[in-house]
């Protein structure tokens, strides 16, 4: 292909050529006279010398328009490209060979460089060594034309000593009239960090779930021990239950020997006592009457103690159906059967009404109340007349009955100590009685899904409660 200067060249040889053979030939056959065709002659060579002034003087200003029509376009392209690159969010790095030859601002604020120490620098500088062979193979490959990824990551080190994370497009460009390396990049840092975050994530997320399975395995394996566990405690239950059925027939068997093989020959020697002292009282000394009257009291005493002890044996074994009864009625009941123990300690029951119909079984509440009347009738400082009072009040989901008494009143380490079997706080001497009658309270409420307490303060008397669920209440 013939270049515009030969072209040029060319086309004025040619027409010089051809103006001077024309020229020749048309002053021969038109002048005859030597001198005057010597003249002509003359006038063409500086005709033809201003032809050719005037052809160069065209052809170099039409050269000269061109050239600088494209230096102004080159100006204007590359006062574009600068524009671009000072505004654009994209770094931009230029190299030649791996040195750098033109950076935008956006590539010294990821860099942490200067303008002046970027120039100065090889592009791979920038990168991590684990990157750096990398880079510069690339690079020389598209430099001579062999390609090559155009799209990577990875991540460069900043004059600061930070790790910043790139994603670069790489390629090929002219840039000042020759050939230079262009890569482009966008900062990734944030979105790796959440990669990195993500596969942490992810991989503590994996651990658990290791883990809950190897500790849902174990439960599994506990659980199966568990089961088989409550299969065999099942099995013994089920003996353990024969086992107490059968104790509970013996039970009732030794209560029925109790009751009566025990109580016969008991009552023989009350009999017997009772007929000495009437048929040979006068033949007995006043030593003999105190030993039988002493006879008659402690058969007396042990035929009571049976009495409770069967007492709270039935309470242990039997099922109680509770049912709706009237407290009044119980109270009552109780009072009443108290008659001659509060005649004969002028004692004052007061039982403020209205009292509520509460969910009971009423042979063993009547029980319950009968012995708390009992015990505040009887525990009270000589000389001193028995005051009990009895009343209601609500609590929680049913109602909380109170038997306040002015009696001598209990230490308070000693008001749990009073409601197991046979325990006194008293000689029987100072205060009879079979050291029962608070367990049977005690048990009797426990029986009917209720419970039983005191409040009580030394030598200021006590108040025994008791709870019971009130009829049609939660």
């Amino acid at each position: 292909m013939i270049s515009p200067p030969l072209r040029i060249a060319l086309l004025y040889l040619l027409l010089s050529a051809l103006w001077i053979v024309l020229s020749d030939r048309l002053l021969h056959q038109l002048v005859a006279d030597p001198y005057l065709a010597e003249r002509l002659a003359t006038l063409r060579e500086w005709t033809f010398v201003l032809a050719s002034t005037v052809v160069l003087f065209l052809l170099l200003r039409r050269g000269l328009t061109a050239t600088r029509r494209a230096t102004n376009t080159l100006r204007e392209r590359e006062r574009n490209f600068r524009m671009l690159t000072e505004t654009i969010a994209t770094a931009i790095f230029l190299h030649r060979g791996g040195r750098l030859c033109f950076v935008n601002p956006k590539a010294i604020a990821y860099s942490g460089y200067t303008r002046e120490e970027l120039l100065t620098m090889d592009l791979w500088q920038l990168v991590s060594p684990e990157y750096q062979e990398m880079v510069k193979q690339r690079s020389v490959s598209r430099l001579i034309g062999a390609g090559g990824p155009v799209c990577y990551e990875l991540n460069i080190i900043t004059k600061q000593g930070e790790e910043r994370w790139l994603e670069v497009t790489a390629d090929s460009i002219e840039f000042e009239g020759a050939p230079v390396g262009l890569a482009t990049a966008y900062d990734i840092t944030e979105r790796k960090r959440a990669e990195h975050q993500i596969h942490t994530l992810n991989s503590d997320l994996e651990r658990r779930v290791i883990e809950r399975t190897a500790e849902l395995e174990a439960a599994n394996a506990q659980l199966r021990f568990s089961q088989e566990s409550i299969r065999e405690l099942n099995v013994a239950l089920q003996q353990r239950a024969e086992e107490l059925q059968a104790s509970v027939h013996e039970m009732e068997a030794f209560s029925y020997s109790v009751s009566h093989d025990l109580r016969a020959p008991l009552r023989a020697i009350q009999g017997f006592t009772q007929a000495l002292q009437e048929d040979y009282a006068a033949q007995l000394d006043p030593a003999g009457q105190d030993f039988a009257q002493r006879i008659v009291a402690a058969a007396s005493r042990m035929d009571i103690l049976i009495q409770d002890l069967l007492a709270y044996s039935q309470l242990s074994r039997s099922e109680l159906s509770p049912k709706p009864v009237s407290l009044s009625k119980i109270v009552a009941e109780a009072t009443s059967q108290l008659e001659v123990q509060i005649a004969a300690h002028q004692a004052a029951i007061s039982v403020i009404e209205p009292l509520p119909e509460v969910l009971g079984h009423r042979p063993t509440l009547v029980q319950v109340i009968t012995n708390l009347l009992s015990n505040a009738i009887k525990f009270v400082a000589p000389g001193v007349a028995p005051q009990v009072r009895v009343w209601v009040e609500s609590y929680g989901n049913g109602v909380r009955l109170w038997v306040e008494d002015n009696g001598i009143g209990i230490p308070a380490e000693h008001e749990e100590r009073i409601f197991r079997v046979f325990e006194r706080l008293h000689g029987i001497e100072t205060y009879p009685g079979t050291g029962i009658g608070l367990a049977i309270v005690r048990k009797g409420m426990e029986r009917m899904g209720g419970s039983a307490g005191v409040v009580s303060q030394e030598g200021k008397g006590s108040r025994f409660w008791i709870d019971l669920p009130e009829k049609g209440g939660g």
